[in-house]
């Protein structure tokens, strides 16, 4: 019931018809920031136009042992700067969702998702403006996550060596 409210409450099936550019996409609210392994700097990663839920797994699967992004050829991950995913490589697996068929389809195993990056961590800011609330899901659990009119929020993912938490930085 709740992913359904969700789903239904940000137009994850209905958007794309709507005639209102500024809300398809993420790339008008969210700006990506990736850290690869053994470097200090944060890149920005472009969000392509076409996603529109990001996802990062530390695992090779996704949705009950879904590969989401199919079978990757060698030359396709050499030419990307990838490696294959394993569960203990440290590596975030990071790709989009164009919509809610998109997500239906990879999830059957028809087409695949979006591959967008693999990196050690990985940092999200979102620009609220006219949004109130990000739709996110961390572990199998959704929530509403507040939006600031005036300021971006950050969402920072990364390994450490001690439990994960949420928490409100104010």
């Amino acid at each position: 019931l709740i992913y359904s409210g969700y789903s239904c409450a940000q137009g994850w099936f209905i958007t794309p018809c709507s005639s209102e550019p500024s809300l398809r996409g993420l790339k008008n609210i969210l700006r990506m920031h990736v850290k690869k392994v053994n470097c200090s700097e944060w890149e920005q990663i472009p969000v392509p136009a076409s996603v529109r839920a990001i996802v990062a797994l530390n695992l090779h699967s996704y949705g009950s042992g879904r590969n989401p992004w199919g079978n990757l050829k060698p030359n396709y991950l050499e030419k990307r700067g990838f490696v294959e995913a394993h569960a203990d490589d440290g590596l975030l697996e990071i790709f989009g969702l164009k919509q809610g068929w998109h997500a239906s389809f990879v999830m059957v195993e028809l087409i695949s998702a979006k591959h967008i990056a693999q990196a050690a961590a990985i940092r999200l800011e979102i620009r609220g403006g006219e949004w109130k609330d990000a739709y996110m899901q961390m572990d199998g659990e959704p929530w509403k996550q507040p939006l600031s009119k005036d300021y971006s929020t950050f969402v920072e993912i990364k390994r450490v060596p001690f439990q994960s938490a949420m928490i409100c930085g104010e």
